[in-house]
């Protein structure tokens, strides 16, 4: 790397030792394929399976590659450490248990020669620096610090969504217990309380109301949403005795981002970065929908957008 970085690909790390190296691999990729200096920033918290002693390794072997040590279980802490250790213009937050298709070079090019306040949004994100501090960066979230965040920069900044939808830009995803079951180590009481830590901070990074998770469950059998009415109580409970208090921006954040994306792709904000990946398509799952499908009032004109800008996750 030659200069100071104009790109900083940021994450937050722990136990992903089986999936790291390939993700590693492909944002050096992305990123030598930018043709600008760039830094790989990864925040490890505890890891015990191999991965801190592979990303040592790695940032021993490349000056592009910063490992940011820390010891706490908690993704939104190592996603503002990353950041706060990052120096570039331009922040790119990736997940270090996925491996990302080529042709996002080509996309971040295209935001980059845009030179705009915006976030972009697709299978791998950006984000201007500057619009991260103007909103207070990240916060030290369990769950929900992603969506805590860019709700926050869409309200003020703006979005230019650009999902592709492509089963092939991206390896497989674990899934959400997954990823938070690998911050766990230890009895199933252990994994209990971390389920209910994290849906505790995703109330307060979305601003979730009980109704509105119920809503996301309204296809469950009703012995599992009474089950699941509990704990999301308890859950909101715990929310509202936590030190971090969630951000309102009118209604829950989550239906800030997505309606700000779907209005983003209609008007076909995309067409500004010159860029050629196919029409946006965003992925939802059948729950998303149902619940979408009740609390967007545009909801049924993005359903009949042609072409298509929905597509099943």
């Amino acid at each position: 790397m030659t200069g100071p970085a104009a790109v900083s690909f940021c994450a937050t790390n722990l136990n992903t030792v089986d999936r790291l190296p390939a993700s590693l691999d492909s944002v050096e990729r992305i990123g030598v394929a930018l043709a600008r200096p760039f830094e790989i920033v990864v925040a490890d918290g505890p890891s015990d399976d191999g991965a801190r002693a592979y990303l040592e390794e790695r940032a021993r072997g490349s000056a592009r590659v910063r490992l940011v040590p820390h010891t706490e279980r908690n993704r939104g802490h190592g996603r503002r450490l990353a950041f706060e250790a990052s120096v570039g213009a331009t922040i790119v937050p990736f997940d270090t248990s996925i491996a990302y298709g080529g042709e996002y070079a080509q996309l971040l090019d295209a935001y980059l020669r845009l030179a705009t306040d915006r976030m972009l949004f697709s299978e791998i994100c950006a984000l201007p620096r500057s619009s991260v501090t103007a909103v207070g960066g990240w916060r030290d979230l369990v769950g929900g610090e992603d969506i805590d965040l860019y709700a926050r920069v869409i309200r003020r900044f703006g979005v230019i969504a650009y999902p592709t939808g492509r089963p092939d830009s991206q390896s497989r995803t674990i899934s959400a217990v997954d990823r938070q079951m690998r911050y766990v180590r230890g009895s199933r009481l252990g994994r209990v309380a971390r389920m209910y830590a994290v849906q505790r901070d995703q109330i307060v990074g979305a601003n979730y109301r009980v109704r509105d998770l119920m809503g996301f469950n309204r296809r469950k059998p009703w012995f599992a949403r009474v089950a699941l009415r509990g704990f999301f109580t308890l859950a909101f409970v715990g929310s509202r005795l936590g030190g971090l208090p969630p951000f309102d921006l009118g209604r829950n954040n989550y239906l800030v981002f997505r309606d700000a994306l779907l209005e983003s792709i209609v008007r076909a904000d995309h067409r500004a970065l010159d860029v050629a990946l196919g029409s946006p398509r965003l992925l939802l799952t059948a729950d998303e929908r149902e619940y979408l499908s009740r609390a967007l009032p545009r909801w049924a004109e993005y359903a009949a957008a042609e072409p298509p800008i929905l597509g099943p996750k």
